[in-house]
């Protein structure tokens, strides 16, 4: 399945390119948790989503944006708000909507939202830099293979395929809907980062014992049978995941959407990526010097 690398690694790093692009590109919509500022998510039945944007944004002076939900909500997201100007806006809406009600209330200061962001970087970073020492420990005893810290540096490629994909469909949809990345997107990320690399170490590991029982053929064909090995329990874990965040999605309520979808895509792609990212990368670290 892997006996053409080169293809492989040329979809691989194109996809890696254009996600980059689309994410410098286009920017990321960040949620009120990174960048701070205020979310009142209100109830009415007359006001539309276009009339609260224009009505607030020429009452703040500043960029407002009105999200519907699924349980037929408004989401209004501002820049941080004092005391008066979160009554004068409740005001406004009674004026048009004398039955509108305030459902929800969240301010968040700009300092508080740079030290999440400060610390949402920290903890991504460190979950990479943990897996290379990790996998470098771990595949120590196939150096007539590969060297052992090349497992860690492929597995590591594979996870930022992966989460490169995720963020930049997420800055897509924030374009297009207004969906923010926010510190539930985080735990997402955090989240397929654990199952991507797990998946790929279980490939691995599959790499490690074909090599030690045999100590002999090249990387690509112990490789090629690796996965052959493997795919079915890969398949399988995938499947399982998947219907479970289905379930999730559909009967999960609107509060918990995008995190479920974040973990849906991430899943799919993890699953591609174990079979057709890192080995193929493990293959062109091999034969670097």
């Amino acid at each position: 399945m892997i006996l053409q690398p080169k293809l492989w690694l040329i979809i691989a790093s194109l996809t890696m390119l254009v996600c980059l692009g689309v994410i410098v590109v286009i920017k990321p919509l960040w949620g009120i948790d990174f960048v701070g500022g205020s979310l009142l998510e209100i109830k009415s039945e007359n006001l539309t989503a276009s009339t609260v944007t224009q009505t607030l944004t020429a009452l703040l002076n500043s960029s407002v944006t009105t999200q519907p939900t699924d349980a037929g909500t408004l989401l209004i997201r501002t820049k941080n708000l004092e005391t008066a100007q979160h009554q004068e806006i409740l005001d406004e809406l009674t004026t048009l909507d004398p039955a509108v009600e305030e459902l929800r209330f969240e301010n968040i200061g700009p300092t508080i939202g740079a030290e999440l962001r400060r610390k949402a970087w920290i903890a991504i970073l460190l979950s990479i830099v943990v897996t290379v020492v990790y996998l470098a420990y771990e595949f120590r005893h196939t150096g007539g293979l590969v060297a052992s810290w090349k497992y860690g540096l492929a597995a590591t490629i594979a996870l930022v395929h992966d989460l490169l994909f995720v963020t930049a469909i997420f800055v897509i949809l924030g374009r297009t809907l207004a969906v923010p990345i926010d510190a539930l997107f985080v735990t997402a990320v955090l989240a397929l980062a654990g199952y991507s690399v797990n998946d790929t170490i279980v490939l691995f590991n599959r790499l490690k014992q074909e090599w030690l029982s045999t100590r002999s053929g090249s990387l690509l064909t112990i490789m090629d049978r690796a996965i052959k090995l493997t795919m079915i329990r890969s398949l399988n874990t995938s499947i399982t995941i998947f219907l479970t965040l289905v379930t999730l999605l559909l009967f999960g309520g609107p509060t918990i959407r995008w995190f479920i979808i974040a973990l849906t895509v991430g899943t799919i792609v993890g699953a591609y990526s174990t079979i057709f990212v890192a080995p193929p990368f493990l293959y062109l670290l091999s034969r670097r010097r």
